[in-house]
Order: structure tokens, then C-alpha cells, then sequence
């Protein structure tokens, strides 16, 4: 604390640290971070000729990579040029664009006495900080990523990527620097050292997961938040250790943030666990679920480290598939408005939500869906059986059933339902009383979702990607339910008791999801609407479910949960038409979203007078159509179709006439086998 007072007061006089002049001081001299080892992303941040209205300029992120360098070998070279080539600068765009702070002047100092052992980031076991970065400062930088792969075991675990931890702060405790650890063994590349997209595009979202934790998603830092309305810390900085029961049920004796960032509750289950309550993140909450009673937004169960009160992560179970849950998503990681409101309220960014999508999951479904059981038990009225089933908040997101099939939370892929017989592990962890759904005490979804089932398994030994709606190279060539697979495609609950791709379109004007099939739109203009269809060429009928719109079509909803700016008015009216809209706590805000940051646009069409006639036969439709539709409406494929049959029925007609036919050929051999070439009889054997 000694050292962080001193390096406050150096910072405070010009040496280091967040200035608020903006400037940056180019003074031509050698840069110790300049090697061949550093990679930098981001620019701005020092131009003294920018508008001295606002202090904040986009985030510079460098990112030192030696530590991963000494790691490289024969056996890795082609994980480690991945990670360097493909995500570090992919990763460090992406908060490049999303956060800025106020910029460091001329050098970013780090300071050794935050450091382990006065010398590595985080751990012995990451990187070991260049010694010129202490000394001489690192410039153009405001956050400086130390980049590790060492195959620890104490962080490396079978199901673990990556980990990061921040460890050099300014003087107002905004991270500086931090060191990720990527697990290099979990990175499936191909035979030419490439890799999948969809493996490049995981690495990312984990990399910005990391980026993220780094800068202030972590129960280390809520107790350093600052409140960017009053300039002033969020909880005291004399800090006082307090006894407290953590969301594990265990009594720990720790410093904890003030309850204006961080409070506990107990739901009505039992489960104790713990929310941010800072203003942006309760807001941006409220308007994710319609639930405007909500305190906050709340954080996992389960506590991150053996130490820990709290998780670092959002709640499994009610921001699932958000990137920055415990768990990545196999189908869609999405950073949602909720994760940037909470690094505005640390008081160390503003944020550009222009990057964030809405997340589909539990949008505009209640507060029910917070407050309430996942699964609620039913009897079935053919059989008598009580047994788990989905009540209506929780249609579209969760599932009761291990046989079930379905579609993953953003209507992207065909999943199946994950409900897992935990007594097959050892040791054996069931789960926990108030989270029990199912009559066998060993059954749940995944733990981190507090056990409710959800789609998020693959089936048919298929990976994700090759269930991905958007793929056309996915569409089976036995294509019976006239599916479609591409970029416009969504996934659809049927009753074919499997997940259906379809092209679909959001149309704003109207509020309706338009859903194409056999080159026919259907209209979906409420929720769980059932469509009568026909798929095979029109031999088959079909029931198609119309999924949650709010869920399939969040961006016609309010823009980025109104940016934390303003409440999402779900059930406002315009000319008699449900129209969500922001209002906005500043009264003379009159955006959309509630923020300069936004630009207007989502994946919506603004009418139907755009839509795309799409009529394209699956390889064996014509040939269905042979034998279902009358021959005035078949198509040249199916008149081809036709001819070809006619061919292979004439060619086994005249196959099965053949065998009746005698063979002459036959008789004749007979007639001459008893000679020899020179007229005699032979007395060799038959060839």
C-alpha cells in the first residue's frame, strides 16, 4: 500500500498513469518495448488536437509476447503463430473499439511492487516483466497484456483455455497491465497449421473473455470501482475485512466492495448469491429481462478460486450465452451491453456499444424467468406421470427431456438438449437439493447453469459447426423438409422432433418474423404461433413453432438494452402496434438507444418490400414431386427425373425378359467340346 501510494503520487505529478490533458509526448527516443516480441493495437489516444470536451480517447493495447516466444517448439509452433497471427489482434481491435479511457501520458510505468516476486505479472509461472518496462516505461500503451502458454498444471485443466489475471494498476486503480495464460494443448489446428474458423473464432471470444477479466470483470476489482458521476471511489479505501457467508454457503473473512457496487441476496429456492448493483448494469439488466423491479445483475454461484466469495463471471443460468459467463457457448458467445455497462460504472471507461449485440436469452421474458424454477414438475395427462417440463417464461431456452432436440439459444444451430447423469463422475458431485428437477437425483443440466437443462449439446457425433444453420455446405442431400442453410437461415423448433433451418427475416414495420419455405413466406406475428407447412415437395406436412421474437429478433427491440441510459418500454404503443422503444432518463435524449455511441441499423429489414423470393429444390424434391404432383406442375428437373425412371424401367423390363431368352452360345459349346484343334479326340481336361 506504501508503494501504491508513492507510485499515485508520481503518476499524480506527470511520470505514468491516466492524464487528463490527453497529450502524448513524442520524443524520438528509443522505445524499450519496441521488439520483435510486442504487438500493438489501438492509436489516438495521445492527440493533443482532438476536443478538449472529452478526455477519453480509444484504448491502447500492446501486447508483450516473449514469455509465449520461449515456449515455442517443434510441437507447438503452429498453436503459438495461431495465437500471435489470429487472435491476439483480432482480440485487441475489438477493445481497441469498444473501450477508451483516459490515455496515459508519454510512458506507462509498471510498477514492480505489485508484481509477484517484484518481477513476474500475476504468477511465477506467466511472463517475467522486461526489467526496461519498469524502468523506462512502455510508450503509447494504456494497457499492456503480458502473453503467456505455459502448461501449468495449477491453471491448465482439462476443460480450461486460457486464464488472465491483472497485476499493475494507475492512480486511480484502473488496470495497466495483465497477464493471460493460454492452455496451448487445447488448440485443434490442421495438418498445414491452420485452424477451423469456428475454433479461430472460440479462441477469440475466449481471448476477449480474458481481455476482459484483466480490466475489471473480477471480484478483485469491484472494491476498486470509482463512480464516474461523482469522481469519487465507490467504496471506501480504508477497507475493513468483514465476515460474510459467500455464495458457497462457507463464512469468509475478507474486504468487500461497498454494497452501492456489490450485494448479496438469497433467491426463493435457498441459494444465496451476490449482484452488481451499480446504476448502468441494474439498468441494462431490467431492460434485458422487462423486469424493472430487478436489483442487478447477478454473478455465478460458484466461486471462481478456493479463496473466493464470489465468481467472476455473469450467472450461468441468466446470461447464458453471454461471453462473459463461466462456460463458452459451443454455438454463440455474444458480449452484450451488460458487460460494458459494468466497465463504465468502474468509472475507468466509456464504451462504444455499437459492438454488443442484445443477447437472446431471456429477453423481454419477465421476471418470472429470473425469479422462478427453470422446470416445474407436470402430470402427463396420457400416462399420469409426474415428470419436469418447460414453463411458458422459459420456452426457447430451456428443455426438459435428454432425448430432446431443439435449437441453440440465438436460433443459429440445431442442438440437443444437455441433461447429464452426474453419478457416471467421480468424485461425485449431485446437484444440490434446490436444484434438482428431475426424479433420478443424479440428472441436471450444466452445473454452472445451476443445473437446468438447456440446448447446448451437439448430437450424431457432429460438432457444432456442422449443425450450423448458416453453413450451406451443412444441407443434407436427402433433403426431405426442404431445410435451407444459409446466411440468412434460422433454426426452428418443428414437429419432425428436430430443430428445421429456414431462411428467415426480421421485419421491423410490421414486427413479424418472416420464416421461407418451398419458396413461400410464412408470418410469424406471435410468439410460439404454430405454422401449418409442407416440406418434401409438399408430401409431407409439418408443424413449425414461431420462436420468442424478442429472442430471434432482439434488434428490433430497444438498441443495446437502451445503453444503461434508459428504460426499454416493452409494451409501448404506436398506431395500435406493440413498438419497444427507449426512453431515455435524459429528457433531452431523444436517440434511439439512449447513446451517441450507437448507430442505427440491426439485423432487421425495415419493411417486407425488400424480401428476397427464394425458390431453391433440394436434389431429390423434383423427384418426389414424380410421384406426389400432377405432371402439369412438374419442372424440368422433374420431367428429368421422369425420363430417367422411364429409362431404368424399359432396361429391368428387358433384363428380366433376357433371362427367359435360351442361350446359343450355351448349346454350341457343347456341340464342339468333344474335338481336339487337330480333329482328334482330347484327352485333356476342359479349359
Amino acid at each position: 500500500e506504501r508503494e501504491r501510494a508513492r507510485r499515485r503520487a508520481q503518476n499524480s505529478d506527470g511520470d505514468s498513469g491516466a492524464d487528463g490533458d490527453g497529450d502524448s509526448n513524442e520524443d524520438g527516443g528509443d522505445d524499450p518495448a519496441g521488439t520483435e516480441d510486442t504487438i500493438i493495437v489501438g492509436g489516438g489516444g495521445g492527440d493533443s488536437s482532438s476536443s478538449s470536451s472529452s478526455l477519453f480517447r480509444p484504448m491502447r493495447i500492446r501486447f508483450e509476447t516473449a514469455a509465449l516466444e520461449d515456449q515455442r517448439n517443434a510441437l507447438n509452433g503452429a498453436q503459438i503463430d495461431f495465437i500471435e497471427n489470429d487472435v491476439l489482434p483480432e482480440m485487441g481491435r475489438f477493445w481497441s473499439d469498444t473501450l477508451s479511457v483516459v490515455p496515459v501520458r508519454d510512458r506507462l510505468y509498471i510498477s514492480a511492487a505489485e508484481l509477484a516476486n517484484r518481477q513476474y505479472c500475476g504468477d511465477s509461472e506467466f511472463t517475467r516483466v522486461p526489467p526496461e518496462h519498469i524502468a523506462e516505461g512502455v510508450r503509447d500503451a494504456d494497457l499492456v497484456l503480458y502473453v503467456s502458454g505455459r502448461p501449468s498444471a495449477r491453471f491448465c485443466g482439462p476443460s480450461t483455455l486460457a486464464v488472465a489475471v491483472a497485476c499493475n494498476f494507475d492512480q486511480f486503480d484502473r488496470p495497466t497491465a495483465g497477464a493471460v495464460n493460454f492452455c496451448l494443448d487445447q488448440i485443434e489446428t490442421e495438418e498445414d497449421g491452420t485452424a477451423k474458423p469456428s475454433i479461430v473464432q472460440d479462441f477469440i471470444d475466449v481471448a476477449i473473455h480474458e481481455a476482459a477479466h484483466v480490466m475489471g470483470m473480477s471480484s478483485n476489482s469491484y472494491r476498486f470501482f470509482w463512480d464516474p458521476a461523482t469522481g469519487q471511489p465507490r467504496t471506501d479505501r480504508n477497507f475493513k475485512s468483514t465476515t460474510v457467508t459467500c455464495v458457497d454457503g462457507v463464512q469468509r473473512t475478507l474486504q468487500l466492495p461497498d454494497e452501492t457496487t456489490m450485494k448479496f441476496f438469497v433467491a426463493t429456492n435457498g441459494q444465496r448469491y451476490a449482484s452488481i448493483v451499480t446504476e448502468k448494469v441494474r439498468t441494462v439488466a431490467r431492460n434485458q429481462f422487462d423486469c424493472q423491479t430487478l436489483m442487478g445483475a447477478q454473478l455465478e454461484n460458484q466461486p471462481t478460486g478456493a479463496q473466493s466469495c464470489t465468481g467472476d463471471h455473469w450467472d450461468e443460468r441468466l446470461f447464458y450465452p453471454e461471453a462473459l459467463s463461466g462456460v463458452i457457448s459451443p454455438t454463440t458467445n455474444i458480449i452484450s451491453p451488460l458487460t460494458l455497462a459494468l466497465m463504465e460504472d468502474s468509472g475507468w471507461y466509456q464504451a462504444n456499444y455499437s459492438t454488443t449485440s442484445v443477447s437472446p436469452w431471456g429477453h423481454g421474458a419477465g421476471c418470472d424467468f429470473i425469479q422462478r424454477p427453470c422446470l416445474v414438475q407436470a402430470t402427463d395427462p396420457s400416462t399420469g406421470e409426474i415428470k419436469p417440463v418447460v414453463p411458458d417464461y422459459g420456452r426457447d431456452y430451456f428443455c426438459a427431456e435428454a432425448t430432446g432436440r431443439g435449437c441453440s439459444p440465438a436460433h443459429t444451430h440445431k442442438m440437443a438438449c444437455t441433461v447429464i447423469d452426474y453419478s457416471l463422475f467421480y468424485p461425485q458431485r449431485l446437484p444440490d437439493p434446490q436444484f434438482q428437477y428431475f426424479a433420478e437425483a443424479s440428472e441436471g443440466g450444466p452445473r454452472q447453469a445451476d443445473y437446468c437443462p438447456v440446448y447446448g449439446s451437439t448430437y450424431a457425433g457432429l460438432r457444432p459447426e456442422k449443425l450450423d444453420c448458416r453453413d450451406p455446405d451443412n444441407l443434407d442431400i436427402l433433403n426431405f423438409y426442404s431445410e435451407d442453410y444459409t446466411k440468412k437461415s434460422m433454426c426452428f423448433e418443428t414437429s419432425s422432433d428436430e430443430g428445421r433451418c429456414y431462411i428467415a427475416q426480421c421485419i421491423k414495420s410490421d414486427f413479424v418474423l418472416k420464416v421461407n419455405i418451398r419458396g413461400e413466406y410464412h408470418t410469424c406475428e406471435r410468439d410460439f404461433q404454430e405454422l401449418s407447412v409442407k416440406v418434401g415437395s409438399g408430401a409431407i406436412a409439418m408443424t413449425l413453432t414461431c420462436p420468442r421474437l424478442s429472442s430471434a429478433c432482439p434488434d428490433m427491440f430497444c438498441p443495446a438494452n437502451c445503453a444503461g441510459r434508459g428504460e426499454c418500454v416493452f409494451d409501448d404503443v404506436v398506431n395500435g402496434t406493440k413498438r419497444p422503444r427507449c426512453r431515455c432518463f435524459d429528457p433531452s435524449d431523444t436517440s434511439p438507444g439512449c447513446s451517441d455511441s450507437l448507430v442505427g441499423g440491426g439485423n432487421y429489414l425495415e419493411d417486407d418490400t425488400t424480401l428476397e423470393s427464394v425458390l431453391e429444390e433440394g436434389f431429390f424434391e423434383p423427384l418426389i414431386a414424380v410421384f406426389v404432383d400432377h405432371p402439369d406442375t412438374w419442372t424440368t428437373a422433374s420431367w428429368g427425373w421422369a425420363a430417367g425412371l422411364f429409362i431404368i424401367f424399359l432396361m429391368m423390363i428387358l433384363c428380366i425378359c433376357s433371362s427367359f431368352w435360351p442361350d446359343r452360345n450355351k448349346y454350341k459349346g457343347r456341340r464342339n467340346r468333344g474335338r481336339g484343334r487337330d480333329g482328334r479326340r482330347s484327352g485333356g481336361r476342359d479349359r
